[in-house]
């Protein structure tokens, strides 16, 4: 066990017992009693993992890695291995040198992300010049590299995306002064300002709660009514994660679990969700642990390369075709969207980011929308003006 003790001077420090039950201490400094406490949490939990014999928690690793002081520390203590130092005598090649790179940080993140730097790692690997040594990139290099992927036809986004996380292993080369600056970091992209969620009126819900199994009416309320991530919250959500009396959800946040502070989230049954809910705890109540009865959905869905909408999408579109109803672009997160952009007519975008598991910033660039209501809510107001004038 660790324990933080304080000086008179108010500077703080970590005690705790290694393996080999030799007491250390980690000078922290004038840290708060919060972050003297997370501290503490943390080393005992890496503290476990070394006794044990096993791999550092994900979560704690990649703590651990956004501290580079405290690691530091706690390398000095004998806690935790230095990382390995890239050959400084014999410059790699960009090749040797990206393939360490996932091998060094893609421990410490989600196997989703790993396989987003894998393809970013292909396309530099292809578009760069065979053999080439990561000193001899230039910002010449950088830009005709972004060229060859707007050539590629990719989605502004994703180009963005691309470049965003070149210019991170590079600078990666930085830090181990491998180079002394990063040849991506004149290089230019545009992030794509159309939002592509559309609104889902209530009426084409309505429409599909009709044709909708009780499994997919649950799937539909949590995704359209609750404001859940689809598949990953919805298919996570247990019925003990239900107080009824309270009329709260705690809802998993799978995607986001390993940012610190996140993993659970408060959320209110909103009246439109609750006899959705009712009606399937009737049912479902005492056959499944999980409020979607559907456990083929999470077998398909909740893969080694993380979450992903599977047959989800698939009975999604066959359930939009028995009730006549036309598909919309971003099938389940529109719904998410379109329940955040209800929700702020109400309530303070604080609170509904609280509920909704997401930051003001990414609700305003990718989530609020314009309706038709808005318009005619607009034009009403105007009209009304003309007259009073």
């Amino acid at each position: 066990m660790a324990s933080i003790t304080t000086a008179n001077s108010g500077s703080k420090r970590a005690l705790f017992y290694d393996e080999t039950k030799t007491r250390r201490t980690v000078y922290l400094g004038r840290v708060s009693d919060k972050e003297s406490e997370t501290i503490r949490r943390r080393i005992e939990g890496i503290l476990s993992s070394k006794i044990l014999g096993s791999p550092m928690a994900q979560d704690d690793a990649a703590w651990l890695a956004k501290s580079p002081a405290l690691r530091e520390k706690l390398i000095a203590v004998g806690l935790v291995e230095p990382e390995p130092i890239p050959e400084k005598v014999i410059i790699p090649t960009l090749d040797a040198f990206l393939d360490g790179y996932i091998k060094r940080h893609g421990k410490s993140r989600k196997p989703a992300t790993v396989a987003v730097w894998k393809q970013v790692v292909a396309n530099l690997k292809e578009f760069m010049p065979a053999g080439i040594k990561i000193n001899q990139i230039t910002a010449g290099h950088s830009k005709e590299f972004h060229e060859k992927l707007k050539a590629r036809g990719m989605a502004t986004t994703t180009i963005h995306k691309r470049i965003q996380f070149a210019r991170q292993f590079m600078h990666d080369a930085v830090d181990w002064k491998i180079i002394d600056e990063n040849p991506f970091s004149k290089v230019r992209t545009q992030r794509s300002t159309v939002k592509v969620n559309e609104f889902v009126p209530r009426e084409v819900v309505d429409k599909l709660m009709k044709k909708a199994n009780p499994v997919w009416q649950v799937i539909l309320g949590l995704s359209r009514y609750g404001g859940l991530r689809t598949p990953s919250e919805t298919l996570s959500l247990r019925w003990e994660d239900i107080d009824w009396e309270m009329n709260r959800m705690s809802i998993p946040e799978p995607k986001v679990e390993h940012h610190e502070g996140r993993g659970i989230r408060s959320c209110p049954i909103f009246p439109e969700l609750r006899p959705i809910l009712d009606d399937a705890f009737e049912i479902f109540g005492d056959k499944s642990e999980y409020v979607v009865a559907a456990p083929q959905y999470r077998a398909a869905a909740n893969t080694a390369m993380g979450w992903k909408n599977s047959n989800l999408r698939t009975e999604m579109t066959r359930l939009l075709r028995r009730a006549g109803v036309s598909g919309w672009p971003r099938l389940f997160h529109s719904m998410r969207a379109s329940r955040q952009t209800e929700l702020q007519r109400g309530f303070p975008l604080h609170v509904v980011c609280s509920w909704l598991g997401n930051s003001p910033r990414i609700a305003q660039q990718s989530y609020l929308l314009v309706t038709e209501d808005d318009f005619a809510k607009a034009a009403g107001a105007k009209k009304e003006g003309r007259g009073d004038a």
